[in-house]
């Protein structure tokens, strides 16, 4: 049962970066939303709804058990636990997108759920190992984000505009604005405008705060605007 639901602060199995647990379950992700953007492409629009609703519903199994475990365990607080993340905003974002097909919501799900998702499964917020109910949460759970913003695009039609990535980058900024003052009342780091994670990340190459949030922002600007290329590319190819 240790390695399942450990509290300790000091896990006996820590959590390896790129250890084989975590690139096993990442190849095992990646395959899961393989299949499922396969069938969602060779399915009728019958098919396509159930196949949402299926990831409504792991999304909300997943959101549940992060909650229901902290509570359970008595790790539960106001600090750490509200979903203002960007990923766990994504979850609620991306079950409103799948429910109502919001073009503007596509587009937070293609931007920040596949961007911010993918650096999380890459180098995860987790201090515990495989087969820990945290640390496959967070795997899954980053998982569906990925699959999601895919799934707009390949599935759903979705084709992303300059404007809807400017909209995003506006969307994200001021949100970050109460968040910081929320952090700064309870104490909190949401969306890390106060300061870096505590576990390994890529903004430990950063400066100190506050001079990593403009470079965090930059990057996702260049991140995201790779992702747009593409399009801008095959819509120029179209026209010409």
């Amino acid at each position: 049962m240790e390695y399942f639901f450990s509290t300790s602060a000091v896990p006996e199995h820590p959590f390896v970066l790129f250890g084989w647990s975590h690139l096993v379950l990442v190849l095992w992700v990646a395959l899961f939303g393989l299949i499922v953007i396969k069938r969602g492409m060779k399915g009728d629009a019958p098919r396509r709804d159930r196949i949402k609703w299926v990831l409504i519903l792991l999304f909300l199994v997943w959101e549940v058990e992060w909650q229901a475990w902290y509570v359970i365990t008595d790790t539960w607080s106001l600090q750490k636990n509200l979903p203002l993340h960007m990923c766990s905003i994504m979850v609620w974002v991306s079950i409103y997108g799948l429910w109502t097909g919001k073009r503007f919501v596509y587009a937070l799900m293609y931007f920040f759920g596949i961007a911010g998702a993918i650096q999380a499964i890459i180098t995860p917020d987790a201090i515990y190992a495989f087969p820990h109910l945290r640390f496959m949460n967070t795997l899954f759970s980053h998982s569906l984000l990925v699959i999601s913003g895919l799934w707009v695009v390949f599935v759903e039609g979705y084709r992303p505009t300059l404007k809807d990535l400017w909209k995003c980058v506006a969307v994200v900024n001021v949100f970050a604005i109460p968040v910081y003052l929320l952090n700064i009342s309870i104490g909190s780091n949401y969306l890390y405008v106060g300061g870096k994670p505590e576990t390994a990340s890529l903004m430990d190459y950063f400066p100190a705060w506050p001079w990593y949030f403009p470079i965090l922002l930059g990057l996702l600007i260049v991140i995201m605007l790779g992702m747009y290329l593409p399009f801008k590319q095959k819509l120029n190819a179209t026209t010409g």
